[in-house]
C-alpha cells in the first residue's frame, strides 16, 4: 500500500493506494493557508497525522504494509511540512526521482516522508528580469502524471486550469520545460462575487456553459481591453436582454483572454502551431479553456483529460517508481 499527501492552499487530501488504484480518501479543509495565518503549522500537523492513523485502522494497516509516503504540492514549501527547494527548469523525470527529500516526521509517523520538489523556470539567486519567471508546487506531478497515463512522447503542452491555472511545457523526454501561470479562476471569483457586476451575475457561477457567449467575451477583451469588456456585462444585463448563463459565460470568456495571450507569449513555454495541448481536470475552466483553443489554434491538437482522477497522486506514484521507493 502506498500513502499520498496533496497539500494546497486550503486543502489537503491524504489517500491510500493500492498500485495505482485510489484505495481511501481523508481530506481536510485545512492548507498553508492555515500556516500563514497561525505563524506555525501545527493544524497540517496534527490532521495528516490524524488521516495516516485513519487510514491505517481502518484498513488494518501496520508500517510494515506502507510501501511509502509520498508527499507533493504546497507541502513542500516553507509553510508545509518540510521545504524543499524548486529545482530549475528543465526538469527530468530522473531530476525529480533523485532530489526526493525523504525525512521522518515523528509528530505525523514513524515512516519516512518522501517530499518531491517543485520546479521554478529561472535561477532566482542570479535573476535579471521576470520575464520568464515563474514556479509550481504540486501542478509538476499532475502534468507528469497526464504524460504517462496519455504516453505523451512529444512537444506538449499540459493545460491545469483552477483558481491559478498553470500551463505546463513538456517535451518528448518526459521533461518539463517550464510553466506559466494564470489568476484565472480567482479573477472569475472575485468579479462574480466582489464588484458592481455582482449583481448581474446573480452571485453565482453558471453549471453550464453558452458557447456563443463565451466567445463573444474573447472577442470583447481582444477588441476592448479587459477593463470595459468587463462592464459589457453590465451592459448586456441592464440593455441586452441576457440570462444569467449567457453573463458567466462571457466573463469566462473575458477572463480567459488573457490565458490564451500567456499561452502563445510567455517564452518558457515554446508554445507554436503544432503544439498539442492537454487538458486536465473538469468543469467550466475547462470546457471553456479547449473551446477557446480550438477557436485560436485550429491546427492544434486539444485534448481533454477529464476522465482521469487523483493526478497529483498518481504524479507521485510515477516519480517514486523512477527513484526506486516503491
Amino acid at each position: 500500500m502506498i500513502i499520498t499527501i496533496d497539500t494546497g492552499t486550503t486543502n489537503t487530501r491524504v489517500a491510500l493506494f493500492d498500485g495505482k488504484q485510489r484505495v481511501d480518501l481523508v481530506k481536510a479543509n485545512i492548507g498553508v493557508r492555515n500556516t500563514s495565518i497561525d505563524g506555525n503549522n501545527q493544524q497540517l500537523i496534527s490532521i495528516i497525522a490524524n488521516a495516516i492513523s485513519q487510514l491505517k485502522k481502518t484498513h488494518s494497516l501496520q508500517d510494515s504494509d506502507i510501501e511509502a509516503i509520498l508527499a507533493a504540492g504546497m507541502i513542500t514549501s516553507n509553510l508545509g511540512l518540510y521545504e524543499v527547494p524548486h529545482l530549475v527548469a528543465p526538469v527530468s523525470l530522473e531530476s525529480f526521482a533523485n532530489n526526493i527529500k525523504s525525512v521522518v516526521i515523528p509528530e505525523v509517523s514513524a515512516l519516512p516522508i518522501h517530499f518531491i520538489p517543485g520546479v521554478k523556470n529561472l535561477d532566482t539567486e542570479n535573476l535579471q528580469s521576470v520575464v520568464g519567471l515563474d514556479i509550481m508546487r504540486g501542478e509538476e506531478v499532475e502534468a507528469l502524471a497526464i504524460v504517462d497515463l496519455f504516453n505523451i512522447e512529444q512537444d506538449a503542452i499540459i493545460a491545469l486550469p483552477g483558481s491559478h491555472s498553470k500551463f505546463v511545457a513538456v517535451d518528448s523526454k518526459q521533461t518539463i520545460r517550464g510553466c506559466c501561470t494564470t489568476l484565472a479562476g480567482e479573477l472569475n471569483a472575485i468579479v462574480t462575487h466582489h464588484t458592481i457586476l455582482t449583481n448581474s451575475l446573480e452571485d453565482r457561477f453558471s453549471d453550464t456553459l453558452c458557447n456563443e457567449s463565451l466567445l463573444e467575451g474573447y472577442q470583447s477583451a481582444d477588441r476592448y481591453g479587459l477593463g470595459h469588456a468587463l462592464f459589457m456585462i453590465r451592459l448586456q444585463e441592464q440593455f441586452g436582454g441576457k440570462q444569467h448563463e449567457q453573463l458567466a459565460s462571457f466573463l469566462i470568456g473575458v477572463i480567459l483572454h488573457s490565458d490564451i495571450k500567456a499561452l502563445s507569449s510567455a517564452p518558457q513555454l515554446h508554445f507554436n502551431s503544432e503544439t498539442p495541448v492537454y487538458i486536465g481536470g473538469s468543469g467550466l475552466l475547462c470546457e471553456a479553456t479547449a473551446t477557446l483553443l480550438n477557436y485560436q489554434f485550429p491546427d492544434n491538437s486539444v485534448t481533454r483529460c477529464e476522465d482521469v482522477h487523483d493526478l497529483s497522486a498518481i504524479g507521485s506514484i510515477y516519480v517514486a517508481q523512477k527513484a526506486n521507493l516503491i
